[in-house]
């Protein structure tokens, strides 16, 4: 049993100093705005294009993944006095990552005042697992991600896609 117990003893230390190289990290690099990841594509980004705000795990206070966990994240697209996200097509709404090129598709979608501005919020519910395999963010441990968000309004709006992004800190998962 004391060899059990000196075991998780380590597993506790090793997962507190890859938090604590995390924090250090994070606070000893500049501030970068997510538009630092994009790729440059030939230019600015087209007219019809809006660019909306976008929350990853808007219920938690820690804005984190962890790689094994199971069930479902939250992203929240935004609504604002531009934005009415009911005009967006649901089944046009895609996740992907400058990590990697998969793309992934909620499966169910809300619409609710998350940030309590009075304008409806696009609240998406995907699968975990899903996310992790197909934008390949195993292996982007201990770092911080950009999840983009892309999709297509009605036809009516004046833009006819919006697109935005937030980053996340993928973690491992530890019992």
């Amino acid at each position: 049993m004391n060899s059990d117990m000196q075991k998780i003893s380590i597993f506790r230390k090793m997962s507190c100093f890859c938090l604590m190289l995390v924090l250090i990290a994070t606070a000893a690099s500049p501030a970068a705005s997510s538009e630092s990841y994009v790729s440059d594509q030939g230019g600015e980004k087209q007219k019809d294009v809006l660019d909306v705000e976008i929350r990853v795990n808007p219920d938690r206070d820690v804005n984190c993944i962890k790689t094994m966990e199971l069930g479902s994240i939250k992203i929240a697209v935004l609504g604002s006095a531009e934005l009415d996200v009911e005009k967006i097509l649901e089944n046009s709404v895609t996740v992907s990552s400058v990590k990697s090129t998969g793309e992934v598709e909620p499966y169910a979608m809300d619409y609710r005042d998350i940030n309590s501005d009075g304008h409806k919020d696009l609240v998406m519910s995907l699968d975990c697992h899903e996310l992790m395999t197909q934008l390949d963010l195993r292996k982007c441990f201990c770092r911080e991600v950009p999840l983009k968000v892309r999709a297509e309004l009605e036809e009516k709006e004046g833009a006819k896609t919006i697109e935005g992004s937030d980053k996340t800190l993928i973690l491992p998962r530890f019992r």
